[in-house]
């Protein structure tokens, strides 16, 4: 269960929709959010005057920011703080099992709407606890947004992804949708066609696994509304168009150590790289 949430806010865009994002999660569920703000000293490497100056200003802003907030959204803000970094280890060192940390990201420009290695998409590699990567969109499209979606595979860490998502959902009061997507092997070999009585095997096998999860939830949550989804296709594709209109995404991600933090995992790295949703990623430290 969740005790803090923590929003990485800077005056950007993509901090304001990471803010309103926590600012309507903590209000369906009774709780508070703290508002840090980080200045990068990288930036300001031999100028101490200059670092001063924008410390003075941003302290100024972000107390400009929490007086709207006391007004508009009275309560909401437990605690806020200026932070002086590298942001990913100073918001790193505040991620905990407990605690969910949300971060906003920029949209990018190219063939495709790519979110690249933002912020939160760093934090989601290093971070001992979730983190919530939320796309910048209008105002009217995220008030829209509703239910809680949760990828699975059957593995430990999808487990305890599904854990969160059920968690999140019951708290928000807001119905889950459990996804499965599976394909064969070889797949994309376009000269090999699959057995037909094979791929029947293991969509019953696949069918199995989703209601088996299903199932555990719905004895561990008698009042919650869970619907279940298998697809045979990508993942990635299979869950972006699944929780296009979701209020929160939920994956797993083995968090890897060393020189291999740098990766999520292919599903949860392809999911940030092309936000269709907020997403959170859940790590094997999840409870």
């Amino acid at each position: 269960m969740l005790e803090r949430t923590v929003v990485c806010w800077n005056g950007t865009p993509a901090a304001e929709a990471a803010l309103e994002w926590a600012l309507r999660r903590s209000r369906d569920a009774g709780e508070s959010v703290e508002v840090f703000d980080v200045i990068e000293r990288a930036l300001f490497e031999g100028d101490a005057g200059a670092l001063e100056r924008v410390s003075t200003q941003e302290e100024q802003r972000l107390a400009e920011r929490m007086d709207e907030l006391s007004t508009t959204h009275p309560g909401a803000v437990e605690a806020s703080a200026l932070l002086v970094g590298d942001p990913v280890e100073v918001l790193s060192e505040q991620t905990q099992p407990d605690t969910l940390v949300v971060a906003g990201t920029s949209r990018r420009a190219g063939p495709r709407v790519r979110y690249g290695w933002s912020l939160g998409a760093r934090l989601a590699t290093v971070a001992a606890g979730p983190v919530a990567v939320v796309p910048i969109e209008t105002s009217d499209a995220a008030k829209t947004r509703s239910g809680v979606v949760v990828g699975i595979d059957g593995s430990e860490i999808a487990r305890r992804a599904l854990d969160f998502a059920a968690a999140e959902a019951a708290i928000l009061q807001q119905p889950l949708t459990v996804v499965h997507c599976w394909r064969e092997p070889l797949a994309d070999e376009p000269l090999i066609v699959p057995d037909e009585q094979f791929v029947d095997s293991q969509q019953l096998v696949r069918q199995e696994l989703l209601d088996e999860q299903v199932r555990i939830v719905r004895d561990a949550r008698p009042g919650l509304e869970v619907r279940s989804v298998l697809l045979r296709q990508n993942p990635i594709a299979g869950l972006r168009v699944q929780s296009e209109h979701a209020f929160m995404l939920v994956v797993g991600s083995r968090r890897l150590t060393g020189w291999k933090r740098t990766w999520l995992g292919s599903v949860s790295h392809g999911l940030l790289l092309d936000l269709a949703a907020p997403t959170v990623v859940v790590g094997p430290e999840a409870s």
